[in-house]
């Protein structure tokens, strides 16, 4: 049975490069001043995947749904 995890390699390789750019010690400081995560929220606006969802005619980049869940589930 394929679940989907093979669905959209190239979007949980990039997704996952991003935010392996985040490590343990960013969360746990972020975790210990109860702080928003600004530069992880950041970088995934800036890489577009805050946006999946969104139409492209409203400023978001139009992935398909199941595109869009690869990239939210993949973080």
């Amino acid at each position: 049975m394929n679940l989907g995890r093979d669905n959209y390699p190239e979007i949980r390789d990039a997704v996952r490069s991003l935010c392996a750019q985040f490590d343990g010690a960013y969360w746990q400081g972020v975790d210990e001043k109860r702080a928003y995560p600004e530069a992880f929220v950041d970088a995934l606006t800036k890489a577009g995947w805050m946006s999946a969802l969104i139409p492209e005619e409203y400023g978001g980049s139009g992935l398909a749904t199941p595109a869009a869940a690869t990239a939210r589930c993949t973080t």
